[in-house]
């Protein structure tokens, strides 16, 4: 359980970059820091690679919350297109920008769920504009966030179920286990609609349901966990 963390002022959103050219990518990693200042946005970059195994166990594990990756990997790796298929069957909910020379492959980009398309060169205008938009998506909507305590604030949609545990509850992670003393009925009321109890003692996000055991009355989630359900339950 990650009971004792340090105070969260705001949500820290990490920041991931893949590219086959390292010197290009930290030059375009240094015109992004200079903006996250300027707009006061609390993000920070955590990953500069051209190495896609990296970046798939980061984003594996919630480690990185917006992607900039190349499409046109050259000599190495896949190509950012069947790279980025990959990526989202481990994590849906990352915000994932593609870097490009050319706009061939902008038609099939919003496949994978594409927040941008960026043709190089990446000039101060693009990086303004994309970094206010990021603000929008991660920080300016709070509805996005729960908080549990002082010290823990998790995303919505990184949560997959919250059970009751005595006088405290379980929030339940692609990645951890957060504890809260806010009983389930008060968690429930500041969650969006698609959050039910589908027990007593269990709320679902029915987003994240991978599939439905109706016979022996369990839900499975995209990571394998489950819980359990009261008979009448349906989606």
């Amino acid at each position: 359980m990650c009971e004792n963390m340090e105070i969260i002022e705001k949500y820290i959103v990490k920041i991931g970059m893949c590219d086959d050219d390292l010197e290009n990518i930290k030059l375009v990693a240094k015109q992004l820091e200079s903006e996250i200042i300027n707009q006061n946005f609390n993000a920070e970059i955590t990953l500069i690679t051209d190495d896609q195994e990296k970046v798939f166990e980061s984003v594996k594990n919630g480690d990185i919350d917006i992607l900039f990756l190349d499409i046109d990997f050259k000599g190495k790796g896949k190509n950012g297109i069947d790279f980025a298929y990959e990526l989202r069957l481990v994590n849906r909910e990352f915000s994932l920008v593609f870097l490009s020379g050319h706009q061939r492959y902008m038609h099939v980009s919003f496949c994978v769920k594409v927040f941008d398309y960026i043709v190089k060169p990446i000039n101060k205008t693009i990086l303004e504009q994309l970094v206010s938009r990021f603000k929008q998506e991660y920080i300016i909507n709070k509805s996005k966030f729960l908080t549990l305590n002082k010290w823990i604030t998790v995303r919505i949609e990184d949560i997959l179920y919250i059970e009751k545990d005595g006088n405290k509850c379980n929030v339940v992670t692609g990645f951890a286990t957060y504890s809260t003393t806010i009983n389930l009925n008060a968690l429930l009321d500041r969650l969006p609609p698609y959050f039910i109890k589908c027990h007593r003692s269990y709320i679902s996000n029915t987003k994240r349901i991978a599939a439905i055991d109706k016979k022996e009355q369990y839900i499975y989630f995209e990571n394998g966990s489950k819980c359990p359900i009261n008979s009448y339950f349906k989606l």
